[in-house]
């Protein structure tokens, strides 16, 4: 019915059901990538099929649904920026790990809530609320848990590389600038639409890149080649709904609320790597889990 106008708490509801789509398919995005590297393949490739299966799924989804690919010249060039925003994310959550233990790069990479809220409040796109700013640092708190306060450096696995970790806080200050700048342009522009010019432009850059370092590198396995598919789609998944769930709950809600992510990789990397969960990464996940909940429960409904 054109003339129907979607109630605020069914549109929370339905924004809540694609960042939960969104934070499960990011979530479980890395433990796939880890099984592709395992058998041969490398940051850069993984990026390049992640963005590629995400530009085949939301154009066909864009074609289902019979809505064209075009965007205003202005809202064009945003979507490109966006899009390179994202490769820019990618390159640096996924290259961090290389330098320094994920533990670490998960936790530094899990600042980009604190920072999108505080600059949605400065900006005055969406106000920080007590209770959002307590649920953001308990959240925070028990992912420093999940994943490990001493990073394992402690244990002597690995010393902290700067460039490490100048990787990770790069690939944070993108996913907050992602998430800020998307929400302004998704006031006014088709969120599938302006997804898909950001994947095509992300796409297009590690296409370059790859063929640069002489072609991609492939899974030598058929299990690595699942890690690599199932890595690419689910990401491409979580890709699109990110958008859709960014233009229905803002940017504050997302950035609290996606603090499940973590969580749901952990419990990706017991399931399918064997990794073990200690008492610790327990107590975080609850505190975590208490922190959304109570968000959930507690914060007005837009």
């Amino acid at each position: 019915m054109s003339g129907f106008v979607e109630p605020p708490e069914a549109r929370y509801w339905r924004g809540l059901g694609f960042l939960l789509v969104s934070s499960v398919g990011f979530g479980l995005a890395p433990t796939l990538a880890r099984l592709a590297y395992d058998a041969g393949s490398t940051p850069e490739t993984a990026i390049l099929m992640r963005f590629t299966v995400a530009t085949m799924v939301v154009t066909l989804l864009l074609r289902r649904l019979g809505r064209p690919l075009r965007l205003a010249a202005g809202d064009r060039r945003q979507a490109i920026g966006i899009g390179l925003l994202a490769g820019v994310l990618s390159y640096g959550y996924l290259s961090a790990i290389i330098h320094i233990p994920v533990s670490v790069a998960a936790l530094v990479f899990f600042t980009f809530p604190a920072m999108v809220a505080g600059a949605a409040h400065i900006l005055g796109q969406e106000r920080l609320t007590l209770l959002r700013a307590a649920a953001l640092v308990t959240a925070f708190a028990g992912i420093a848990l999940v994943v490990g306060m001493d990073g394992g450096v402690a244990a002597g696995r690995r010393a902290l590389d700067p460039l490490g970790l100048g990787l990770a806080l790069m690939a944070a200050l993108a996913c907050a600038t992602s998430i800020l700048w998307t929400s302004r342009l998704l006031r006014r522009a088709d969120p599938l639409v302006v997804n898909a010019h950001a994947v095509l432009t992300a796409a297009a850059a590690y296409l370059l890149l790859v063929a640069i370092q002489g072609g991609p590198a492939w899974p030598a396995t058929a299990l690595g080649w699942a890690g690599l598919g199932g890595a690419s789609l689910v990401y491409a998944i979580g890709f699109t709904t990110l958008f859709l769930a960014v233009r229905l709950l803002g940017p504050v809600r997302v950035a609290a609320l996606g603090n499940i992510e973590p969580v749901i990789a952990v419990g990706a990397a017991v399931a399918v790597l064997g990794e073990t969960v200690t008492w610790q990464q327990g107590l975080g996940i609850l505190v975590v889990l208490a922190a959304l909940v109570t968000l959930q429960l507690r914060d007005p409904r837009p």
